[in-house]
């Protein structure tokens, strides 16, 4: 397989690390795995390690995706994902902008300390906004 998805230890979030260069293909395999693990475990927190692999399709490609391959594959938008970068790549740019343009929570990052901070503010927020208590 050219990526791996793990549940982190703390089962709140999902971590995908693709081994090969990033392409629209390889983005709408996982896309498909991610939505049924995040409905079948209720996780709604992915982290994107790309640091060590570039996104290689072109910018017509990445576009199409998030404007229309996203909502044929009914993604998530309620599903916070940060993307682990590496601060030399700028690669992944385009992919955060056109993301969130179409109204997905996307967010880039350089230091995974400040993405799984990021993840977790936001998995507080949400379970102060329910019903469940801790």
């Amino acid at each position: 397989m050219n990526y791996t998805i793990e549940l982190s230890e703390n089962r709140k979030f999902f971590r995908i690390r693709p081994k090969v260069p990033i392409t629209t293909k390889i983005v709408r395999q996982w896309a498909v795995e991610l939505t049924e693990m995040s409905h079948a475990h209720g996780i709604l927190h992915f982290l994107f390690d790309v640091r060590d692999v570039k996104n290689v399709s072109t910018i017509l490609e990445n576009y199409m995706f998030s404007y229309n391959e996203a909502e044929e594959l009914k993604l998530q938008k309620n599903v916070r994902s940060a993307i682990l970068v590496n601060q030399e790549d700028e690669s992944h740019d385009f992919v955060e902008t056109t993301m969130k343009n179409v109204g997905y929570n996307v967010r880039l990052f350089t230091d995974e300390a400040s993405a799984l901070k990021w993840m977790e503010q936001e998995i507080e927020k949400e379970i102060e906004g329910s019903d469940l208590h801790i």
